[in-house]
């Protein structure tokens, strides 16, 4: 009886293999949260700088004034804006989370409305330079 239990897909033989558990440990689990996709990420950073139009901007900003964070979470990746290392660590970093928006705005920038466009066209590297390109053409 005994043996039987050591059998692959034997009744009570619920530990799963060392593989999985290992596979299942070392999985990226950030595209697990609603909002999130990796994919998403790569075309942001493809992107121009929202502020000053470097291209490619490099870095993805995550917004903080969008009341989907938690404790030790930022926000999900449909609230990301394209932005350079410059205008990322030297600018809207230093202006805090309460005047984030405010930083933005002053910019001419309507952050929230831009990410979700972003969002909406994600995966379509084509149609996100256009909405790209439309949202520095309004800023002027």
């Amino acid at each position: 009886m005994a043996s039987r239990v050591t059998e692959t897909g034997a009744i009570g033989n619920f530990k799963r293999s060392r593989a999985d558990r290992l596979k299942e440990k070392t999985r990226d689990k950030h595209d697990d949260r609603e909002g999130n996709s990796s994919a998403h990420l790569a075309l942001i950073r493809q992107l121009p700088c929202c502020v000053c139009g470097k291209r490619p901007g490099g870095q993805a900003h995550h917004l903080k004034a969008t009341g989907l964070r938690g404790a030790g979470m930022r926000s999900p990746d449909k609230c990301a804006l394209p932005m350079c290392e410059e205008c990322h660590l030297n600018g809207v970093e230093r202006a805090g989370s309460k005047n984030e928006l405010d930083w933005f705005a002053k910019r001419g920038i309507q952050a929230l409305d831009y990410a979700a466009a972003l969002w909406t066209a994600t995966g379509d590297l084509g149609r996100m330079f256009k909405v790209a390109l439309e949202h520095m053409a309004g800023k002027k």
